[in-house]
């Protein structure tokens, strides 16, 4: 009769298996996680952008204009921008507070009032 006695080897062997199996598991769903948080934080900016490029565009057609009342906000698909302006001299400042969903961003402008063009821009100011 044969001896089959294998001295405790094959228990320790598969659990230290498993533990690496579990390890890479877990380094895989960390990675999944960071890359979606990622990538969620990508998609944020680019709507702020987007939503900031059309508000920029209709504040300087009303600057042209000389329709730009004190305060304001414009209503997009994915947001909103909403603008105070102050008047100093010959320049207009323009402050816009940018939200899509969670995210919020406050950009300031400076217009010249004489040809309405854009002399300064500060974005991600604090509010």
């Amino acid at each position: 009769m044969k001896n089959h006695d294998q001295g405790g080897f094959i228990l320790p062997l598969t659990m230290i298996l498993s533990l690496l199996l579990l390890a890479f598991v877990m380094h895989a769903i960390f990675l999944l996680n960071s890359d979606r948080g990622f990538y969620q934080s990508v998609v944020a900016d680019f709507q702020l952008q987007q939503i900031r490029k059309c508000a920029i565009a209709d504040i300087g057609r009303a600057v042209q204009k000389k329709l730009l009342p004190e305060h304001g906000s414009f209503v997009y698909d994915r947001g909103t921008a909403s603008y105070k302006t102050a008047e100093a001299g010959d320049r207009l400042d323009v402050t816009i507070t940018i939200a899509a969903g969670q995210s919020r961003e406050t950009d300031k402008i400076t217009y010249r009032l004489t040809d309405s063009r854009a002399i300064d821009w500060i974005e991600r100011i604090d509010p």
